[in-house]
């Protein structure tokens, strides 16, 4: 009986001297029932922006330190050691078929020096490269000031001026067509330019195409000829034809007006001209009008009667 006595007065007597320890430390070491002395450990959890004063081994701390990448840290017993995953540098951590985060650069790759992110490829070379093929589920209507797309050889995506055109209407009435080589002054008048000077420009009687591309081209010219036969018994029976030039040099079919008599009020005509022409940037746009017959006064009619319009296509 003594002995159970004492044995129960030793037993209580350790628990009394461990309990405020428990309470204050962190560490402790205490005997187990069959009296062992062993190592107690209690691990706190600490989140803040600074590290925890006088960690003990194992200690966790959640760095808030910074706003975009909060870590997790364990104390090892002399530095703190972040607990993370590790990888190929560009690596985007994903779930794989197990939940288990993996990589996978061949798929999905991040170039944070050139600020590029690859699907398909680990080598990308725009901000994003896709390679393989691209869906969009849904899109807004497009609206009036939108721009279409296209891609260059290699699949790069641009905006494109396909679509782009312009309109211009004569304002001259007073220069004779019926005379060779003229150069019609068709560019009288803009009705609308895309894209400003940008892709069209008009320099006198020229328009100067600023961007390579296969471009849609008509003309429709409307004439009035004017009977001077007291001055001149000649002019009777005439009609003009026009051709378009391309740096000065015609190219193209000729378009050409119907039978102008200058008798019985028989002076009025018209003359179009539609062509696709594949031209280079800078290239030169003029009308250039030819008499076919007699000779005479034949000018374009009133302002804005008269009608240059050009589309780009490709």
């Amino acid at each position: 009986m003594i002995k159970q006595w004492n044995f129960g007065h030793i037993v209580v007597f350790m628990l009394i001297w461990a309990v405020p320890r428990i309470a204050h430390t962190q560490e402790i070491r205490v005997i187990d029932n069959k009296g062992t002395k062993v190592l107690v450990r209690n691990t706190t959890v600490s989140t803040g922006t600074s590290a925890p004063v006088a960690p003990v081994q194992n200690d966790i701390w959640f760095d808030t330190s910074d706003a975009d990448h909060q870590r997790v840290k364990v104390w090892s017993g002399s530095s703190w050691r972040e607990l993370t995953f590790t990888g190929i540098p560009g690596s985007i951590f994903f779930a794989g078929p197990d939940g288990v985060p993996t990589q996978d650069n061949d798929a999905l790759f991040w170039d944070g020096t050139n600020g590029r992110l690859g699907v398909g490829t680990s080598s990308p070379t725009q901000s994003l490269d896709v390679n393989g093929y691209a869906r969009i589920r849904s899109m807004d209507e497009a609206g009036n000031t939108d721009r279409l797309l296209k891609t260059d050889p290699n699949g790069v995506l641009h905006t494109s001026k396909v679509n782009f055109g312009g309109r211009w209407t004569n304002t001259n009435t007073t220069t004779n067509l019926n005379v060779t080589t003229t150069v019609v002054p068709i560019f009288g008048s803009n009705d609308y330019v895309d894209d400003g000077t940008n892709l069209y420009e008009v320099s006198g009687n020229t328009l100067i195409v600023k961007e390579a591309g296969r471009y849609d081209i008509r003309v429709n010219i409307t004439l009035e000829a004017f009977d001077d036969s007291i001055l001149n018994a000649n002019e009777f029976d005439t009609n003009v034809n026009v051709r378009l030039a391309l740096n000065g040099t015609p190219i193209g079919s000729f378009g050409a007006t119907g039978h102008i008599s200058f008798d019985n009020f028989n002076n009025f005509s018209s003359v179009h001209l539609s062509d696709i022409l594949e031209l280079d940037a800078n290239d030169v746009i003029t009308i250039i009008s030819y008499r076919e017959a007699n000779s005479g006064t034949v000018r374009m009619y009133n302002s804005g009667t008269s009608s240059f319009v050009i589309n780009k296509l490709r």
